[in-house]
C-alpha cells in the first residue's frame, strides 16, 4: 500500500511541479497546483497507512488511507485513458497500468477494511470534493477551449506590388515587393518557416486561344487560365527569400513585414512577374518550438567548401536526386507535462527544396511527424492541437502593365 501510495505521489510531484511553473496556460498551472496539493494529501495517506495498520492512534486514519487511494484511482485511470486514446502505448504507459492494477487492490482492501465508516460530515466532504473538482475543470476548460475559441490568431499575410521605377537604361526596372506579416490579435505564434519568391514567366500572344480542353484542365487544377497566352517557357528565378527567421516568436503586435526590390529585365516579348510567399506558423499558447530549432539548419552542400559542392540529398518523397536543400528541425513541446508524458512526442520539420538548374524556384514543404526524418503527416485533428496554420498568397502582373506603371 505505502509503495503505490508513494509511487503515485512523486509522478504527481512532478506533474504539479512542472505544470504550475511552466505551463503555457492559466488552466494547466492550476491543475499543476492542484496535481501538487493531490502529491502531498498522497504522502499524508503514507502516515496514514502505517498508523491504521500499526497502532492506530490517529482517528481518520482509515478514511486518509481512503482519500489517498481515490486520488491515485482517479488520476492513474485518467492519465491512462489519456495516452490509450492517443494511440501511445509506450513511454508512461505501462506505468499508468501498473498503478491501474494497483489501484483495484487497494480499493478491494479499503473496501474489506471498511475505512469509511466514522467520516464526519459525510456531506459537506463529499461536496468540497465535488466543488474542488469543478473548480480545476472549468479552470482547464476556460484556458484550452474557450480562449482558443474567442482569441483565434490574427496574422494579416498580404502580398503585393510597389510603384515601378525604370532603369536609366531602359533595359530592367525595379519592382518593390511587400509582404506583410504581423500579429494583430492577442495569441504569439513561432514561426516554421518563411519563403517568398519572383519569377518571370514568359510569354507570347496566342491569336486562337486555347483549346477548351486546355483551359478547362487549368480551372480544374485551381488555376487561372488566360486563353489568349501562351505561356512558351519554364519560369525565371528572379528573386527569393525568408520574410522573417525560422522560429521566431511573433508576440501581439510585433510585425515581420518585409520589403524587397526585384529587378526585372526588359526582353523582346510579352511576360508576367509573379510574387508568391508562404508562411507557417503554430499557436504559442498549445505548444513551443525547441530552442535549438533557429539554430538546426542542415544543408545539402558542404558549406565550409570554397566549391560548395553537393554532398547528400534529400529523402526520396520530398523531391528528386541531386537537388539542393536546407531544414530545420525541432521538437515540439507541448502545453503541459501531462500532455508531454501522454501523448507521442512530434516533430516540426521545414524543408526549403532549391531544384536543380539556375534558374529553378524553390519551394517550401512544412509538416509534423513522429519521426524526426519521417515522411509521415499528422492528420488535420492531431495537428489541431498544435494551432498550426500554413497560409500562401501570390499576385501577378504582366510585364506590359509593370512598365505602364514606371511610364516607359
Amino acid at each position: 500500500m505505502v509503495l503505490g501510495l508513494l509511487a503515485s505521489a512523486v509522478v504527481l510531484f512532478r506533474l504539479g511541479l512542472s505544470d504550475a511553473l511552466r505551463a503555457l496556460t492559466f488552466g494547466g498551472r492550476v491543475m499543476g497546483a492542484v496535481f501538487l496539493a493531490s502529491a502531498v494529501v498522497e504522502l499524508a495517506a503514507v502516515g496514514a497507512v502505517l498508523d491504521f495498520w500499526g497502532r492506530r492512534v490517529m482517528r481518520y486514519a482509515g478514511q486518509a488511507v481512503l482519500l489517498g487511494v481515490s486520488i491515485v484511482t482517479v488520476t492513474s485511470l485518467v492519465l491512462l485513458v489519456l495516452q490509450w486514446e492517443g494511440g501511445y502505448l509506450a513511454g508512461w504507459f505501462w506505468l499508468w497500468t501498473g498503478l491501474v492494477a494497483w489501484a483495484v487492490w487497494a480499493v478491494w482492501v479499503v473496501a474489506r477494511e471498511k475505512v469509511w465508516q466514522g467520516v464526519p460530515h459525510p456531506r459537506s466532504f463529499a461536496t468540497g470534493v465535488a466543488l474542488s473538482a469543478l473548480i480545476g475543470s472549468a479552470s482547464v476548460t476556460y484556458s484550452a477551449m474557450y480562449v482558443p475559441y474567442v482569441a483565434p490568431p490574427k496574422v494579416p499575410f498580404m502580398v503585393s506590388f510597389g510603384k515601378p521605377v525604370l532603369n536609366p537604361d531602359r533595359k530592367r526596372l525595379y519592382v518593390p515587393a511587400h509582404f506583410t506579416f504581423r500579429n494583430e490579435g492577442s495569441v504569439s505564434i513561432f514561426v516554421i518557416g518563411t519563403l517568398w519568391s519572383a519569377q518571370l514567366w514568359p510569354s507570347a500572344f496566342r491569336a486562337q486561344g486555347t483549346e477548351r480542353n486546355e483551359w478547362r484542365w487549368e480551372l480544374g487544377e485551381g488555376w487561372d487560365t488566360n486563353r489568349q497566352e501562351e505561356f512558351n517557357a519554364d519560369p525565371r528565378l528572379l528573386a527569393a527569400g525568408q520574410i522573417s527567421n525560422a522560429g521566431a516568436r511573433l508576440d501581439p503586435g510585433d510585425d515581420f513585414s518585409k520589403e524587397a526590390v526585384v529587378e526585372v529585365p526588359l526582353e523582346a516579348g510579352q511576360g508576367r512577374v509573379e510574387l508568391s510567399a508562404q508562411v507557417s506558423f503554430i499557436r504559442a499558447d498549445r505548444c513551443k518550438l525547441a530552442n535549438s530549432y533557429g539554430g538546426s539548419i542542415e544543408r545539402s552542400w558542404n558549406a565550409d567548401s570554397p566549391r560548395q559542392e553537393h554532398v547528400r540529398d534529400a529523402p526520396a518523397w520530398l523531391t528528386e536526386k541531386g537537388d539542393d536543400y536546407f531544414r530545420y528541425q525541432s521538437r515540439i513541446y507541448r502545453s503541459s507535462e501531462v500532455m508531454r508524458m501522454t501523448q507521442a512526442p512530434d516533430w516540426a520539420s521545414m524543408w526549403w527544396v532549391i531544384p536543380k538548374g539556375n534558374d529553378a524556384i524553390p519551394f517550401m514543404q512544412v509538416h509534423i511527424s513522429r519521426h524526426p526524418n519521417g515522411r509521415e503527416q499528422l492528420s488535420e485533428d492531431e495537428q489541431e492541437p498544435y494551432g498550426m496554420k500554413t497560409l500562401n498568397h501570390s499576385v501577378d502582373q504582366p510585364v506590359a502593365v509593370l512598365r505602364r506603371a514606371a511610364g516607359a
